[in-house]
């Protein structure tokens, strides 16, 4: 979180110095840290509030608000730049947002809080029986924790990748927010056993897939190609796994609607293994738009997903 939001010049030169690295790192848990315990101290609303504010001063003097304009601009080609820049404005805010609600996600996703409904589109007991396995997937729009609470409080076995951060000061307190989601979970440059024994188990797994990954296969994201994770369509593939789209939109401080949708059509039957995961990735990107279409001022899209020719300038 620190690093999208205090990201500097001084990256380039962190690579190189450890001592610099160091610095930074210790700088930037400082102030997180800060706010962490500010926002602890207020209730979920307030802090949601604050964290609004303080995110929305931050982020349009990141250098990484140009990014973010210029994959708001590519998502949303028909929008005039007047329009992209309110969009981003509100991204930054919801970011913030997001950042003060974390020290209160146990209390917004308890069923006796009120602050989050569900509408389940896909029939979750099949999921919280083992009777079929599923790999929920969404995308980083409102507050992508949410996922991992909602599945956890409906009683589906699940199992979440997270990304770990650079910043391991940042990485121990952001696991500690994560133990607050209630489901196992699991980074993604870890072993892999624990979630193919889960998966064997008739587990189900949740996972974010609008970031672009090195050693991804192209797909259109947008109309433009993008390199995304086939892992999700693989596995679906290997252990029969319905593919679940989810969206979570805000609806107030702190409050939020979370959809489970129907599951994906299987792939058609005449292709071979590699086209059927590319049709299942593309479908899941497809359905990734239409959430981000919808709320493009929820999208968390402040890290590069196209190539490098589309940010000259940044």
């Amino acid at each position: 979180m620190a690093r999208l939001i205090l990201a500097s010049a001084l990256d380039d030169a962190a690579q190189r110095f450890r001592w610099l690295r160091t610095l930074l790192f210790a700088f930037e848990a400082a102030f997180v840290y800060l706010c962490w315990y500010a926002f602890k101290a207020l209730s979920p609303e307030r802090a949601s509030r604050l964290g609004r504010r303080i995110v929305s001063v931050l982020g349009r003097r990141s250098p990484k608000a140009a990014i973010l304009k210029t994959n708001l601009a590519i998502a949303l080609p028909q929008r005039p730049v007047d329009e992209i820049e309110r969009v981003a404005d509100a991204v930054w805010g919801n970011v913030g947002a997001v950042f003060g609600e974390y020290p209160h996600l146990a209390v917004i996703g308890s069923r006796s809080s009120g602050r989050v409904e569900i509408t389940d589109q896909c029939g979750l007991d099949t999921y919280r029986r083992r009777e079929r396995r599923a790999i929920f997937f969404g995308a980083h729009v409102s507050n992508w924790e949410i996922m991992g609470i909602a599945l956890a409080r409906e009683g589906v076995p699940v199992m979440a990748l997270y990304a770990p951060l650079q910043n391991g000061h940042l990485d121990r307190l952001m696991n500690r927010a994560r133990l607050q989601l209630g489901c196992e979970m699991l980074p993604r440059d870890g072993s892999m056993r624990r979630l193919f024994k889960h998966l064997q188990d008739n587990g189900s797994m949740g996972l974010l897939v609008d970031l672009k990954v090195d050693d991804g296969i192209e797909v259109p994201f947008f109309g433009v190609p993008m390199l995304a994770s086939p892992t999700p369509a693989r596995l679906a593939a290997r252990y029969q796994c319905d593919l679940v789209p989810i969206v979570t939109t805000r609806t107030g401080d702190a409050r939020y609607h979370f959809t489970v949708l129907p599951p994906l059509p299987s792939p058609p039957g005449e292709l071979d293994e590699e086209a059927s995961i590319f049709w299942r990735t593309r479908a899941m990107m497809g359905a990734i738009e239409s959430f981000i279409t919808a709320h493009p001022e929820e999208w968390l899209a402040t890290n590069k997903r196209w190539s490098k020719t589309h940010y000259v300038s940044t």
